[in-house]
């Protein structure tokens, strides 16, 4: 899963998306409704592979979801009371560590961006009431 602002900032369209209006069950149990697929070239130290992603425009804690897929193909071990992940590679294992404090800073500036795009076009209206 990957938010549709994610796409955004990253310069891609929206518009090619396929497989839009699936349902989706989020970690809380609510469903919400994807925009779409995209695929995606993640990087993880020298590993790149093409990853399917869905796009939702909920805002989420996480900018991206990598899922089982991922994980099953590069064998990884998760560790959650560490917060990281590991896997070999031909040069050695990787360690990726997780952030508490990166992620809820993202969330954050996240939320203050949704807000402020909720806020815009309310005023623009009222604006245009004025003239």
């Amino acid at each position: 899963m990957v938010q549709a602002s994610v796409i955004s900032h990253m310069r891609h369209s929206l518009i090619d998306l396929e497989n839009p209006g699936q349902i989706l069950s989020g970690f809380n149990g609510a469903a919400t409704t994807s925009l779409g697929d995209i695929v995606l070239s993640v990087q993880v130290g020298p590993i790149t592979l093409n990853v399917q992603f869905s796009v939702v425009q909920d805002l989420s804690p996480f900018n991206i979801i990598l899922g089982r897929t991922w994980l099953h193909y590069m064998n990884v071990i998760h560790s959650t009371y560490h917060q990281m992940v590991s896997f070999l590679t031909e040069d050695g294992q990787i360690d990726l560590y997780g952030n508490q404090l990166a992620a809820r800073q993202c969330y954050q500036i996240a939320r203050e961006a949704r807000t402020s795009q909720e806020d815009k076009p309310l005023l623009e209206s009222t604006h245009a009431l004025d003239q």
